[in-house]
């Protein structure tokens, strides 16, 4: 590490609140309580501590840094393009506006050096809690070397979120001791004082989670890079680092709410500047800061290449990325050819897919929100992650949903590892907002979500998931599956291990009859024909557990002369990526009625059965009971389907 020059740290510090205050002034939108509050702690993040270089930012080993505090994106944009990454002034200049990658919260992939999408107050530490354990199982299963820091910039408002609780939770119990959070204890939220909603005593807190915590003056830069020093040498905790600054500091509304995300203005902010000692010039850098910048990054470039010397040396190659590894195309083939339980739950089919994924492919890590033994998450023959041994590849979340789905996708980025996580999908809508970001990122996360209807029976409505497909269906970028059998089981998980995107696996509790028409290949088209009638006057269209009861009213139907066509659609995305023709032939020509059939609600189902189409479906809160007596008193029989049929084509 370099030495401290506190000169260049203070000159870097200025040239951040600089172009952070004009950015945020030409746009006439963004946020300057944070950038100004936090320009020490980005200096010594980017000029002194991070293990990071403009020149190799994908470096398996190097720091990782998250702006919880997503809010707080133009002094990490400043401190970005100040450090030499892909982000130039012209883009500084353009914060905020129409296809600039400097958005109003970072976005991943827009720029190098951006970790993960943030904003949504708390789950950046949640993610960051993801990077950390991914950390700790390479440095157990590849290499010893990997030491590499998880740095976190969090806010009030992100201690707040229950999400980072779940999640600084499971870090004191794993002991990530390459996680540092730091905490702006400005104690000033949007809506004004923490005093009147935020009194709780932080440091135990987090002590009492099993944490190293410090407490410190966050604008003295040597107490900044103190901190940061003893805790990348600190062992067997993670450290919290509660930085006491003055939010907008330098302005006329410094320490107060009003500097937390209003523009300053042109007046308020040369006024600011000369407060601070900066020149009124627009977008002012100090001429210290690139060759003191380059001095910085020789050392690290230095650092950088005696590691990769030193992997050379002890004989390793860096591991391939997930979607390249030689034993994908092998899994893939094996998923195939796999014979499966007959009649059995769709969740007992994936179950068996997992093992058979497990035991080919090194790179499927996850677990489950202390259910494994009920949505069939756990990998046999692999050990839990501890504290003690981080080689396992199974991850004991506990109840903590929504902290799970986060570091689900910290254990994504990076593209390392093919993570999943497993719920009820009664309990998605916990952490649906993760599940959204894994979306936005396009993070190949895989979520295995089972009791998937009322059919589960006697848990009662609490449990019993009636909305919850419509709105996982509502998320763009991801894909869902809710397959009927075994078959399509095996069709949903080869797509979700080559899928650039998350895929949600959609699984019952209940044993499903076997229909003896389903095939991987039809399932990965998104939907297909199971018994063709080309002059057709009823189209049924089901999925999941529906399917087989789609057969029967088929069958029934047929009994009856009324052609029929029976569809299986296990996946609405893969369908709507298919031709127009191949969807016309699916859902017939010209049906005198299409008919959807899923216990489930009909939002959204008329887009594929029509405005005057059926939809077979459950609009209402379950009941406790056994599934047979649900499904009369919820008209899921053959009996009443036919009945309804018969009567809408009359």
């Amino acid at each position: 590490m370099t030495l401290f020059n506190t000169h260049f740290l203070t000159e870097l510090a200025s040239s951040i609140r600089s172009l952070s205050i004009d950015a945020i002034d030409t746009a006439r939108s963004g946020h300057p309580g944070l950038p100004l509050g936090c320009g020490d702690i980005f200096s010594v993040l980017y000029g002194h501590f991070l293990t990071i270089h403009p020149m190799y930012p994908n470096w398996i080993n190097r720091d990782r840094f998250v702006l919880s505090a997503g809010h707080g994106s133009a002094g990490l944009y400043a401190a970005l393009h100040l450090s030499g990454f892909n982000v130039s002034q012209t883009d500084i200049q353009r914060f905020r506006q129409l296809h600039s990658p400097t958005a109003g919260h970072p976005e991943y992939r827009e720029i190098d050096g951006i970790e993960t999408t943030t904003g949504p107050l708390g789950q950046g530490l949640a993610t960051a809690v993801g990077m950390a354990l991914q950390g700790k199982h390479l440095k157990a299963t590849w290499h010893e070397s990997i030491d590499y820091q998880v740095v976190v910039l969090a806010g009030d408002g992100c201690l707040m979120e229950g999400v980072s609780s779940e999640a600084s939770s499971l870090a004191g119990h794993l002991k990530l001791d390459n996680l540092v959070v730091i905490y702006d204890a400005n104690s000033i939220c949007l809506d004004g004082p923490i005093s009147e909603c935020f009194t709780e005593d932080v440091a135990a807190r987090y002590q009492a989670y099993g944490w190293h915590v410090q407490s410190i003056d966050g604008h003295d830069l040597s107490a900044i890079g103190e901190a940061l020093g003893s805790a990348r040498q600190h062992q067997g905790q993670p450290t919290l680092i509660i930085a006491t600054t003055i939010i907008g500091k330098g302005s006329q509304v410094a320490g107060s709410s009003e500097a937390h995300g209003k523009p300053l203005g042109a007046v308020e902010s040369r006024a600011t500047k000369q407060r601070l000692g900066i020149p009124d010039s627009p977008f002012w850098v100090s001429e210290h800061v690139a060759p003191a910048m380059a001095a910085h990054h020789a050392n690290v470039e230095a650092k950088i290449q005696d590691w990769n010397r030193r992997i050379a040396a002890a004989g390793c190659s860096l591991p391939p990325l997930a979607s390249e590894h030689p034993q994908l195309a092998t899994t893939l083939a094996a998923i195939e050819s796999m014979t499966m339980p007959s009649g059995s739950a769709t969740r007992v089919a994936s179950h068996h897919v997992i093992q058979q994924v497990a035991t080919l492919y090194d790179r499927l890590i996850g677990g489950s929100a202390d259910l494994s033994c009920s949505d069939s998450t756990w990998m046999k023959g692999h050990s839990a992650m501890t504290a003690d041994d981080f080689s396992g590849r199974n991850i004991k979340f506990g109840v903590r949903e929504f902290a799970m789905g986060a570091m689900a996708s910290g254990l994504a980025l990076g593209g390392m590892y093919r993570p999943f996580c497993g719920t009820f999908l009664t309990f998605s809508d916990y952490m649906k907002n993760a599940i959204r970001l894994a979306a936005m990122m396009k993070l190949p996360v895989i979520y295995q979500l089972t009791h998937d209807s009322i059919f589960l029976g006697e848990d009662g409505p609490t449990h019993q998931p009636v909305e919850h497909l419509a709105s996982l269906r509502s998320i763009p970028q991801l894909t869902v599956f809710r397959p009927a059998d075994g078959e399509e089981t095996k069709a949903a998980w080869i797509h979700a291990l080559q899928s650039d995107g998350p895929t949600a696996l959609v699984l019952s509790r209940q044993n499903l009859p076997e229909t003896g028409l389903t095939q991987v290949a039809g399932a990965l088209q998104g939907a297909y024909i199971l018994q063709a009638s080309p002059d057709a006057r009823v189209v049924l269209v089901a999925t999941g557990s529906e399917v087989a009861l789609a057969k029967l009213v088929w069958e029934a139907l047929t009994a009856k002369g009324i052609s029929t066509q029976l569809v299986s659609m296990p996946c609405w995305e893969q369908f709507e990526r298919q031709s127009r023709a191949y969807q016309t032939l699916v859902l017939g020509e010209t049906p005198q009625l299409r008919v959807s059939i899923e216990a489930q609600s009909d939002f959204g189902w008329h887009r594929w059965i029509g405005r005057d189409g059926l939809a077979i479906s459950v609009n209402r809160f379950g009941h406790s009971a056994p599934a047979s007596d649900l499904a009369t008193e919820f008209g899921f029989t053959p009996e009443s389907i036919v009945a309804r049929i018969t009567e809408a084509l009359s």
